[in-house]
């Protein structure tokens, strides 16, 4: 029979709301834990006052989870060290495209519009050498 639970120090199993409240999460998400399988419970009391008592050690397993752990921390530093990548290359896509619009500024001034008039003179110029016959 499993031990009643009054307290979470002296006891081998809790209930719901005890393992919410030790995990810091609501009895919903204890109970969508219990769904998963990431927590193990046990349903004991006649129909209308029936209990579910969980494993004092599962959720400090979870609770441990959490802190730390070698995996945890490489995560945590693999997390690190792309965020630090991942700036430095926005950096370097900012400086690129501050250097593209310099460029284009640039090369603007490279092809500047003829105008109209410019443009008719060129053609004129251009029409009348074509119809200059070769010399013989």
């Amino acid at each position: 029979m499993p031990v009643e639970c009054t307290g979470m120090e002296n006891t081998t199993q809790m209930t719901v709301a005890e393992a919410s409240e030790a995990l810091g999460v609501s009895e919903r998400t204890v109970w969508r834990y219990l769904s998963s399988g990431r927590l193990v419970g046990e349903t004991v009391g006649p129909v209308g006052s029936q209990r579910t008592l969980i494993d004092h050690s599962a959720v400090q397993a979870i609770i441990a989870g959490r802190d730390g752990g070698e995996e945890i921390a490489a995560l945590k530093a693999e997390v690190t060290r792309l965020a630090d990548e991942n700036a430095a290359l926005r950096a370097e896509r900012d400086q690129l495209r501050r250097s593209i619009t310099g460029l284009r500024t640039q090369l603007a001034q490279f092809h500047k519009p003829v105008s109209k008039r410019a443009g008719d003179l060129v053609l004129a110029g251009l029409s009348s050498l074509a119809n200059r016959r070769p010399a013989r």
